[in-house]
C-alpha cells in the first residue's frame, strides 16, 4: 500500500468519525469505536511505511 493511498484513507476515516461524532452524543457508540480502531491501524501502518522509506 502506498503512502498517498493511506493518507486518503486516513482523511476519509477522520471525516467519517467527525460526522458521526456530530450526530451522536456518546463516544461509546459501536460505530465510532470501530472506525476509531480502523483509523488507528491505518495510522500505524502509515508510520511504519514512512519509517521504512526514510531508513
Amino acid at each position: 500500500m502506498e503512502l498517498k493511498s493511506l493518507e486518503s484513507e486516513i482523511k476519509q476515516l477522520q471525516m467519517r468519525l467527525y460526522d458521526i461524532g456530530k450526530e451522536k452524543q456518546q463516544y461509546s457508540s459501536g460505530e465510532i469505536l470501530k472506525l476509531s480502531e480502523e483509523l488507528d491501524k491505518k495510522i500505524i501502518l502509515y508510520q511504519k511505511l514512512q519509517y521504512s522509506i526514510n531508513n
